[in-house]
């Protein structure tokens, strides 16, 4: 039967390169809006210096979305479109489909479910439901504009990715519905209640459940980065191979980014900020993001794999901790 539904995939995502080929550009674009980094490097901080409640909510709805996703697709052992035609053996070699590659089709992971549907659809539902709530908004018509704006985002995401050949339409809409029910948990969530202790018991169980999933799958003999051989084999250029991409690193960065909004949370504790006029809050947006953005730029060591992650795991940590804490105490200054 997930045959069929990979047979199926392939010519719808045919259909799609052919036409759409044409504006492959908003396509990429996109597929960009959709990464689960843009959820912690511009949606948590925006939310975060708006409301602080609902910024913790948007980096725990990422948190828990992007660890279950990746744990999910170490259990359920995707396939991607561009790896899957060649190494499927229903075509013969000189009847291979092709299907177009650009530079952010190579993701590393297992296919299903989609991170990007996966994360994003359950952090705009905290968005869009918080915006709703906080804003009183009362008007019906108002209501559906929100919601059908979010149902449409959802689905152009979901096509980009069906577009540049890294997901079967059946991953995508898989992650839809998990993000969705995610995004309802974490809505749920009184953050601002939560303390350190709560921060550092949630990490250790991310953690420790991901690390028994690792030892399991090698236990009964599944390597669990099968996927990145595949990637690294049937990637049209190397270069679109990215060790940032891989399910470990996406596990690393949620416990690191869960522990740094924990220490945030401890110390601003102890330090009453200031009411901050609208001006303020547009430039803690600008800091952050802009150094959000030169972190996401920093070369790590690739070559000590235990040094790659120990670095992408502290600089997370800090990261988070300075946009939580570092930049709102340093703005209450002045």
């Amino acid at each position: 039967m997930l045959d069929s539904f990979h047979l199926w995939g392939v010519l719808f995502i045919q259909e799609l390169q052919l036409n759409f080929k044409n504006v492959s550009g908003v396509m990429l674009f996109l597929s960009h809006i959709g990464d689960p980094k843009i959820a912690f490097n511009i949606y948590f901080p925006v939310a975060y210096y708006l409301h602080n409640s609902v910024g913790k909510r948007v980096l725990w709805a990422a948190v828990i979305s992007e660890w279950l996703n990746s744990v999910l697709k170490w259990l359920l052992h995707g396939e991607r479109p561009y790896w899957w035609v060649h190494t499927s053996g229903f075509y013969k070699q000189e009847h291979v489909p092709h299907l177009q590659q650009f530079s952010i089709t190579c993701e590393t992971g297992p296919g299903s479910p989609s991170g990007h549907a996966m994360v994003t659809s359950a952090v705009w539902y905290v968005l869009v439901s918080d915006f709703l709530y906080y804003q009183q908004i009362q008007s019906f018509g108002l209501k559906i504009l929100c919601w059908a704006t979010y149902v449409i985002m959802m689905c152009a995401v979901c096509l980009s990715r069906l577009f540049i050949a890294t997901h079967f339409p059946h991953q995508v809409s898989a992650g839809i519905i998990i993000g969705i029910l995610l995004g309802m948990v974490m809505n749920s969530l009184a953050t601002s209640a939560l303390q350190l202790p709560f921060y550092l018991l949630t990490s250790f169980l991310l953690a420790f459940i991901a690390t028994m999933t690792y030892l399991l799958l090698n236990l009964v003999g599944i390597d669990p980065f099968w996927s990145l051989a595949s990637a690294t084999k049937w990637c049209a250029f190397q270069e679109w191979v990215h060790l940032d991409k891989t399910l470990f690193y996406c596990i690393v960065r949620d416990i690191s980014c869960l522990l740094g909004l924990g220490l945030a949370v401890f110390c601003c504790q102890f330090k009453k900020l200031t009411c901050r006029s609208q001006k303020t809050i547009i430039l803690q947006v600008l800091v952050a993001v802009l150094m959000l953005h030169a972190g996401d730029r920093l070369k790590l060591n690739i070559h000590n794999i235990v040094l790659f992650y120990v670095e992408a795991f502290f600089k997370h940590l800090f990261l988070t901790f300075v946009v939580a804490a570092g930049i709102p105490v340093v703005f209450s200054l002045f």
